[in-house]
C-alpha cells in the first residue's frame, strides 16, 4: 500500500510540476499600427498642370497658351521632381527640385534655368487630393546663394490641377 501511495504521490507531483507553456500574443494598439504603416517608405508619382489661355491685343484672333507643369515623386518623406513654367511668348523657366514632405507641405530647393542663367530657389507647396498649391512671393538672396521667400505669410499661391502622368 505504501508503494501505491508513493507512486500516486509521485505521479501527482509530476502532473502538478508540469505547467503548460503559454505563448503571449503581442497585440499592437491601433494607433501604433497605423504609425508603423505610415512610417513605411512609399513611392508615389503625381503630376499637376495649369494651362492659361489669353488673347493678345495685337492679334485678337490668336490664342496664347501658357503652361505650368509640376511633377513630383515621393518616397517616404523625400520628394523630388520638376517645376516648369512654359509661357507661349516668353523665355521658359525650367527647374528640378529635391526636398522633404512634412504632412502635406513640401519644402524643397529648386535648381532653375531661365534666360541662360542658373540659380537655386526655395520652393514651398501644399499637396491636396486633386491639386497642388505653390507659394509665390517676393524673394531675397540668402548668404548661401539660395533665393528664399522674404515673407511666406505675405506670399500668394497658385493652384494647379492634378492630371495623369505621361
Amino acid at each position: 500500500m505504501k508503494k501505491t501511495v508513493l507512486v500516486f504521490i509521485s505521479v501527482m507531483s509530476l502532473f502538478v510540476s508540469c505547467k503548460e507553456e503559454t505563448k503571449e500574443e503581442v497585440i499592437i494598439p491601433e494607433e501604433k499600427a497605423e504609425k508603423n504603416v505610415a512610417e513605411t517608405p512609399t513611392y508615389e508619382k503625381m503630376c499637376f498642370l495649369q494651362v492659361t489661355e489669353s488673347k493678345p491685343e495685337y492679334t485678337p484672333n490668336k490664342v496664347i497658351r501658357d503652361s505650368i507643369v509640376f511633377e513630383i515623386e515621393r518616397k517616404g518623406d523625400s520628394v523630388s521632381g520638376i517645376f516648369n513654367w512654359l509661357p507661349a511668348e516668353k523665355d521658359k523657366k525650367l527647374s528640378t527640385f529635391k526636398g522633404v514632405l512634412t504632412g502635406k507641405t513640401g519644402n524643397a530647393i529648386a535648381n532653375y534655368s531661365a534666360e541662360g542663367m542658373n540659380y537655386k530657389e526655395e520652393l514651398v507647396f501644399t499637396l491636396g487630393e486633386d491639386q497642388v498649391s505653390i507659394i509665390y512671393g517676393e524673394m531675397v538672396q540668402g548668404e548661401d546663394g539660395i533665393w528664399k521667400y522674404k515673407s511666406k505669410e505675405a506670399s500668394s499661391t497658385q493652384k494647379l490641377s492634378k492630371v495623369d502622368c505621361k
